[in-house]
């Protein structure tokens, strides 16, 4: 006979990658964006590497965000199955078999801005991204996303990013509504045929001329953060992508200056790296304005963060341009570079791959705290789940009653849909992954404008905006997004 527990799950609705977003699934608290957590399933096969291991060990090895005893229980309730069927914890992996693990997913919040949609037609949909919010599902976020976001609040069905942000950079963003016309704009862009332009604040006095930067990108995926180079590299492993970029300041009050960025390639970072190796890193941009930034590995979080937090114990930053110099004299102080030792954030990289291998690892950034304490609690037997009433709010925003959860302050529409507590989550009962800081800060840049012969209505309203002198819109689109 079922116990009460797997009765439970049966009962749930798990959503998987094609269920949509609605607009009831976003509470906004304190500023930011958030997801109502929801039941999910994850979806992988079995590397030809894992095949000969249990099943719990291949998770516990594999994906260590959770500890050993929750996979355990996730095999015995089911909620971790082999080709559909429910195993025991040593059960021997095969290669190419599916494995489904069913979760309670927690996403990270983002900033409370709303994505505008600037100009709508039959086949694109232009719109401004905020920062902080990445274009498409990737990592822990799949609802917390442009895309996501479109679909619910605005209705939109599924779209084709033809181009991509960084999740920290807002700006101008287009859509298609097929995959007919992303190849298209795809095929337009990488042909060079497309002129990009963003707006940055720059730390110091940038040249008053043009300046074009030819220096050569290398990214390294493990550590999120790139590097440049207008000198070959001795190392053949290490060989960099030709990057180019152009550059004209628009302004300067002597401490910072407004600049115009022209990529005319698109390498990961670019402009960010680029600015760095001219000596006019972004004012706030943490990674850049570090010579030697921390390793994320060594740090457990993504690279902005771990950067941001060696930042926050830097008592003299006034050297830290100067500072590029030294360390390209001197790579090994990198290996120097050690942050001080303090409680570790844990999150997840927004730029790690989103393919189904990965699926556990993408959604677990939380330690295990809530399932380890009921165990305590109740002598070693599992809760049943327990629902946590996020609070009603007014149409005005203003708090009439909130139940079990005090720090929902805020939402723009009534939140008293309900969200179950799970047992084995171990992000319960937060609204967001636990340990995730929610310090996000948007980058100093800005994407302002894309122009192309054969599309260049349907990314801003000429009358609006290209009519405008175009240097005083991109100074007066700073002045707003970045306040002094």
């Amino acid at each position: 006979m079922a116990s009460a527990e797997q009765q439970e799950d049966e009962n749930i609705v798990w959503e998987n990658p094609d269920t949509p977003a609605s607009a009831d699934d976003f509470v906004f608290v304190d500023g930011k964006r958030m997801v109502r957590p929801y039941f999910f399933e994850f979806l992988c096969h079995v590397k030809k590497r894992w095949e000969g291991k249990t099943v719990v060990d291949l998770f516990s090895g594999e994906f260590r965000q959770r500890p050993r005893e929750y996979y355990i229980e996730a095999v015995l309730r089911g909620r971790i199955r082999v080709n559909g069927v429910k195993v025991t914890p040593t059960y021997v992996t095969r290669d190419a078999q599916k494995i489904s693990h069913f979760v309670h997913r927690h996403e990270p919040p983002v900033l409370a801005e709303h994505v505008t949609v600037l100009e709508e037609g039959p086949d694109v949909i232009t719109v401004n991204k905020p920062a902080s919010v990445p274009v498409h599902p990737c990592g822990q976020y799949r609802k917390n996303t442009v895309v996501g976001i479109l679909q619910a609040e605005h209705k939109t069905g599924q779209l084709f990013p033809i181009h991509r942000l960084d999740r920290l950079v807002s700006g101008l963003l287009i859509l298609a509504r097929n995959s007919q016309t992303a190849d298209r704009f795809r095929r337009e862009i990488e042909g060079g045929r497309v002129t990009k332009n963003y707006v940055a604040k720059v730390k110091g006095v940038f040249p008053a001329h043009e300046v074009v930067l030819n220096a050569a990108v290398t990214y390294d995926p493990k550590e999120g953060v790139s590097t440049c180079s207008v000198e070959p590299s001795p190392d053949k492993d290490n060989k960099g992508k030709d990057a180019c970029t152009k550059f004209q300041r628009l302004s300067t009050d002597g401490i910072y200056s407004i600049v115009r960025c022209e990529p005319v390639t698109g390498r990961t970072h670019q402009i960010r790296v680029h600015l760095q190796h001219l000596g006019h890193p972004i004012a706030n941009d943490n990674l850049y304005l570090q010579a030697c930034p921390p390793k994320r590995t060594r740090e457990g979080t993504t690279a902005d963060t771990a950067a941001k937090i060696a930042r926050s114990f830097t008592k003299d930053r006034t050297t830290e341009v100067d500072s590029l110099v030294a360390c390209r004299q001197n790579p090994e102080a990198d290996q120097r570079n050690t942050v001080h030792e303090r409680s570790r954030a844990t999150s997840v990289d927004d730029t790690r791959d989103t393919s189904e291998e990965k699926f556990v690892e993408a959604d677990e950034a939380g330690k295990r705290t809530v399932f380890s304490a009921s165990r305590q609690t109740n002598g070693g037997s599992l809760e049943r789940m327990e629902t946590i009433d996020t609070g009603k709010i007014s149409s005005d925003g203003k708090e009439q009653d909130v139940k079990n959860q005090s720090h929902i302050q805020q939402s723009s529409k009534s939140s008293s849909q309900q969200f179950k507590l799970d047992v084995l989550c171990t992000h319960c009962p937060e609204l967001g992954p636990s340990g995730y800081k929610q310090d996000d800060e948007g980058l100093w840049l800005h994407c302002v404008r894309y122009t192309c012969a054969s599309w260049t209505k349907n990314l801003l309203n000429e009358e609006n905006c290209v009519g405008k002198n175009f240097k005083s819109l991109e100074i007066e689109t700073l002045k707003r997004l970045m306040p002094d």
